[in-house]
């Protein structure tokens, strides 16, 4: 099972409850994100649809804003009391 699917799997599990993920950015920096997995806001802008599945897009709770990650840079996540390590894919 791919990181992508793991991930996948835990949201759709977490239901309504609050998920936070904690990757690596592109530039070496960690970062950490808490959002629920529930919310649908429309997302604005004039681009293209992602079509990478290793690219989830949440909305940041802290920040309520739109962001983005990557699953194969994912280090662990944390939903309905539990944490999930992960091992980075290439």
């Amino acid at each position: 099972m791919t990181n992508a699917e793991s991930i996948k799997a835990i949201i759709e599990a977490a239901g309504g409850t609050l998920v936070n993920v904690r990757f690596t950015k592109k530039n070496g920096e960690e970062r950490s994100l808490t959002f629920n997995p529930r919310d649908f806001a429309e997302i604005k802008g004039t681009g293209t649809k992602c079509e990478d599945d290793n690219i989830f897009r949440i909305r940041d709770i802290k920040l309520g804003s739109w962001r983005s990650f990557d699953a194969r840079r994912v280090l662990s996540i944390s939903a309905t009391g539990n944490t999930t390590p992960f091992a980075q894919e290439d």
